[in-house]
């Protein structure tokens, strides 16, 4: 909702005009939209999805691909994430899980794909290259499924997810997924997220279970190990594996959202209904691993970049929705702010709590700044990226080592 809108004048009115001023105080760019080239199957290029699409149905068609609506499969990435040999690696694994999922959703036509962006002029043509490598290697290891490529200026994941729903809202695609490269996938993860999509009438969100590893750093055994107790903001699906209808996300993510997940989260919420999150499912079987966190300085920079994100959703979406993700999903347990959590004890409950106030001290900092600029007309113009030096994705056959309560 925009600071002024109808909507806010029946909330109290401390909330409208808290949420208000946090709502003006971040006035990015309206929209991610920038050129996209299409890497098409037949390795010609076009600047447009509805051409892409065209030619998609035809390359399906081809390969002998059942009629009807697709899955559109995201691989997000840049030119400068990673060496060549390391992107392909990474890309064979997703491979790997996208074979799975053909050969057990057969009558499922699916496009793979490959986001490459790019950010200095001088990268473009080696951004084009790398991704005309990975959609040889697409092509060859995965027959069934048609390859795109979407080479584009970042940084910016939306732009990547948004050039890729707009060829599948064209393609007429039942859902959209994607898997950040950052992550590993289990073996089958991906055929049980499609499952799961599917059993559900290929609505709402479905989202990858994580696994947590840590690194060597100290900064990421500490952040680990409070996630362990606070389950903050992790039950809903997040945007490093997640697979979503694609009216879900018609029309892209606006430029006023960074956070993928955060905006999906948001857009299915349904606070009135006896769950409020049934149509946002996280799939058991479907096993993602992820690191947490990294050096101290740059995980500082990751959890403002987070908050920041979390204030501008609280400050936009109707105010039903933002109580509800505000007490039950971000704050959950924080007595006596919210309600008392001893599921898991006496002792977790007031761990839980102790480091609920802490980030709720962060989170009130952030939050004065964002609503001083907008009380000022001072508005933060963009939420800096705040990428981690280095972007190495789990093993699949590691497990993280278990501590007791």
């Amino acid at each position: 909702m925009a600071p002024g809108a109808p909507e806010r004048r029946h909330e109290p009115w401390a909330a409208r005009t808290l949420r208000a001023a946090v709502a003006r105080g971040f006035a990015p760019a309206p929209s991610w939209s920038v050129p996209v080239r299409h890497l098409l199957p037949d390795g010609s290029v076009t600047d447009t999805a509805h051409r892409a699409a065209r030619a998609l149905t035809a390359d399906l068609a081809t390969r002998g691909a059942a009629p009807g609506p697709a899955l559109v499969l995201v691989a997000p990435t840049a030119v400068g994430r990673a060496t060549a040999a390391e992107q392909h690696e990474r890309l064979d694994a997703l491979f790997d899980r996208v074979a799975e999922t053909t050969a057990v959703h057969p009558g499922v036509p699916v496009v793979l794909a490959v986001g490459m962006q790019w950010t200095a002029p001088e990268d473009e043509p080696r951004a084009r290259d790398r991704l005309r490598s990975l959609l040889d290697r697409a092509a060859a290891r995965l027959p069934q499924v048609a390859p795109l490529g979407l080479w584009l200026p970042g940084p910016g994941k939306p732009r990547t997810l948004n050039a890729a729903v707009a060829v599948a809202e064209a393609l007429g695609a039942a859902g959209v997924g994607w898997v950040d490269d950052d992550v590993t996938l289990d073996p089958g993860a991906l055929a049980h997220l499609v499952t799961a999509f599917r059993e559900g009438g290929c609505r709402g969100a479905v989202g990858a279970t994580k696994v947590p590893h840590t690194k060597e750093f100290a900064t990421s055994r500490t952040l680990a190990r409070a996630k362990e107790i606070t389950a903050t903001a992790t039950g809903y699906p997040h945007g490093c594996c997640i697979l979503v209808g694609t009216d879900v996300v018609a029309g892209g993510l606006p430029g006023r959202y960074l956070s993928d997940d955060g905006y999906i989260c948001f857009r299915l919420l349904a606070p009135g209904e006896p769950d409020p999150l049934a149509r946002l499912r996280l799939v058991p079987d479907a096993i993602c691993h992820y690191y947490v966190a990294g050096p101290a300085g740059e995980t500082r920079r990751r959890i403002r970049r987070l908050l920041l994100n979390h204030l501008v959703d609280l400050g936009d979406w109707p105010l039903p929705v933002a109580r509800h993700y505000f007490r039950h999903v971000l704050f959950a347990g924080v007595w006596p702010l919210t309600d008392w959590d001893g599921s898991r004890g006496r002792r977790l409950g007031l761990q839980k709590a102790a480091l609920g106030w802490l980030y709720l001290g962060w989170f009130t900092k952030v939050a004065a700044e964002l609503g001083l600029r907008g009380v000022l007309r001072r508005p933060l113009r963009r939420i800096e990226w705040a990428p981690y030096s280095s972007v190495p994705a789990p093993r699949p056959t590691a497990r993280p080592r278990q501590e007791s309560p």
